[in-house]
């Protein structure tokens, strides 16, 4: 197995551990639950992003579509910071998530995504940490 597939794996453990304590253990804090899941799924979010970049050919739509998910994680971990409502900020992640996935999507359908890593690592990955953050969000 290629080692970029299993720790994009790996970082789905976190937040199952993390919703195995907010329905069963107890032992955290539910807004320590949702603002360390709100930081990781940024985190996340992140590299989805930077893996569009191209630094062997100058595409700045490809640039700026990279760069969007940095800024948005940006600007959600600001608004955790001054405690906007962490379910609405796990809901606009999901939004995120889910809004990336389908213009992905269709870059894959149009043969300027890799199919295998699609089908693979993204879709996967991502509808687990929706599946995840959902959970989470109704702690």
């Amino acid at each position: 197995m290629n080692i970029k597939y299993f720790i994009s794996y790996l970082g789905l453990v976190p937040f199952i551990f993390l919703i195995i304590d907010g329905y069963f253990l107890g032992m955290l804090d539910i807004s320590f639950i949702t603002s360390l899941s709100i930081m990781m799924a940024c985190i996340i979010f992140t590299f989805i992003g930077a893996y569009n970049w191209d630094f062997e050919n100058d595409n700045p739509i490809l640039e700026i579509y990279g760069f969007i998910p940095s800024l948005l994680s940006m600007i959600l971990l600001i608004l955790d910071i001054f405690r906007f409502n962490q379910v609405v900020l796990i809901y606009l992640l999901i939004a995120f998530l889910l809004l990336q996935l389908i213009i992905d999507s269709y870059r894959t359908l149009k043969f300027t995504f890799p199919v295998k890593y699609f089908i693979k690592l993204r879709l996967p990955v991502t509808s687990i940490l929706c599946l995840s953050l959902w959970l989470i969000s109704n702690l």
